[in-house]
């Protein structure tokens, strides 16, 4: 019994053919429903960004860091047979969560024992120290726009978002490939693709939607959208969805090719096959872009197809969440889920509540439950969210005030514990290697 979990980062199920998008951009997905994979119609990510999301997905657990880090996470509950493996190419999952437990391989495109190959510039030496002193001082006054506004005027873009951000679809599936050629036996395999992250753009030679966009102009659409949101004319907004989109269809055609591959290595008919994201990503929905956002669902609704023999290839159109995700692959080789996980096997039947965290724009918690048609969002603070989806899907009118008892009912049903906790956010530079803060300033998590 074999199980590939194939995800992609910053995925938006809003942007895929199969979920009502006007372009075909992920085509391996009919290559899978083909198959009589089961599509996932409302599948919902635990976290706003992959710095929660991930950890819950491994762990079935809400804020999983540590559990990932210590176990049982999804590889922790499988047979002794079964050869285990991840490869992705993270750097803000792997400065959290350095090496998951219970992996027999872990492959993180060298993140954390990568050494410098050289000394960093004055320049960003000097970024580095300045941002560390001053952005906390500013935004505790309230006025983070200021520290935006300094940072934008003294640093330039090249500074805060270069090129050399992950590795491209094409050498993770080679490394995936290369894994699987090596394993006789069952297998589980988890590999991460990053290409629909931003910087959007940087891989695509001949972009499926859109002109090729060199350095200069990715820098400057990409620093304008994370720090001056609100000034993003439509023709840039259109611009860089193309290239989002584009990024997308890069991506479908590298795991078809990993498909190919598993076919050519006779592995393909026996083994279940998972296909998701992480979270989705924001084009100014509620103001802003990437995925900084409150639980919306831009950031929240994902894809989610299976290919398993436990499902009948249909459609399911109630409420699933990453934190199923574990207790299915547990399942799907013939072992009892650890009690520990707190998801419920995908194919189980009936509607779930999800509870989604996290907001890059808030200092405090942000916890989101969407159920029976309603989503409830509360932030540490201010004012409570609620939105009526049947009638306003797209979260625009809060309707809180006309509902106080429906709002006290879903914050009676949060986890007490997400309400007092917020997640960590980017590492102190102290805590990891030059490398890696680099990475994650080119990733957009320093702007």
């Amino acid at each position: 019994m074999n199980t590939v979990l194939i995800t992609v980062d910053a995925l938006r199920a809003g942007h895929v053919g199969q979920y009502g998008y006007q372009r075909d951009t992920l085509p391996v997905l009919d290559r899978l429903l083909d198959d009589d994979s089961t599509l996932f119609t409302a599948a919902f990510a635990n976290g706003t960004n992959t710095g929660i999301s991930v950890p819950s997905l491994l762990t079935s657990r809400y804020r999983g860091d540590e559990h990932a880090r210590d176990g049982p996470n999804i590889a922790s509950p499988l047979p002794d047979e079964v050869s285990t493996a991840g490869i992705h190419s993270n750097t803000y999952f792997a400065s959290r969560v350095p090496r998951p437990a219970d992996f027999d391989h872990f492959d993180d495109f060298g993140i954390m024992d990568s050494e410098d190959s050289g000394s960093p510039s004055a320049a960003h030496r000097l970024f580095r120290r300045t941002m560390d002193v001053v952005r906390p001082t500013v935004e505790s006054l309230g006025i983070r726009p200021l520290a935006e506004r300094i940072q934008e005027a003294v640093f330039p873009a090249s500074l805060i978002m270069e090129q050399t951000v992950y590795e491209n679809a094409e050498k993770t599936t080679d490394r995936a490939l290369e894994w699987l050629d090596g394993v006789d036996g069952d297998f589980f395999l988890w590999v991460h693709y990053m290409d629909p992250h931003r910087p959007y753009g940087i891989d695509l030679e001949d972009p499926a939607y859109a002109e090729p966009a060199d350095e200069s102009e990715i820098r400057r659409l990409m620093s304008k959208a994370g720090i001056h949101p609100e000034d993003v004319t439509e023709a840039e907004r259109r611009r860089i969805v193309d290239l989002y989109d584009s990024d997308i269809r890069y991506t479908s055609d590298h795991i078809d090719r990993f498909l190919d591959g598993l076919q050519s290595l006779g592995r393909y008919d026996e083994t279940d096959i998972i296909l998701t994201a992480d979270h989705g990503e924001e084009f100014a929905d509620h103001g802003n872009y990437y995925h900084r956002n409150r639980p919306y669902d831009e950031l929240t609704h994902v894809p989610l197809v299976v290919k398993s023999d436990r499902g009948d290839g249909g459609v399911v159109d109630d409420q699933r969440e990453l934190l199923d995700l574990a207790p299915t692959v547990a399942r799907n080789h013939g072992v009892e889920p650890p009690s520990a996980f707190r998801g419920t096997d995908l194919f189980e039947g009936g509607p779930r509540r999800v509870v989604s965290t996290g907001s890059f724009s808030d200092a405090g918690p942000v916890v989101g439950v969407r159920e029976d048609g309603w989503k409830y969002i509360a932030v540490d603070g201010e004012e409570d969210e609620l939105y009526d989806l049947r009638a306003d899907p797209k979260e625009r009118e809060n309707v809180a005030a006309d509902h106080p008892d429906r709002c006290a009912s879903f914050r009676s049903e949060i986890p007490p514990h997400l309400l007092r906790e917020t997640t960590e956010g980017v590492p102190e530079a102290d805590d990891v290697s030059e490398d890696v803060q680099k990475r994650l300033e080119e990733l957009g998590y320093m702007d």
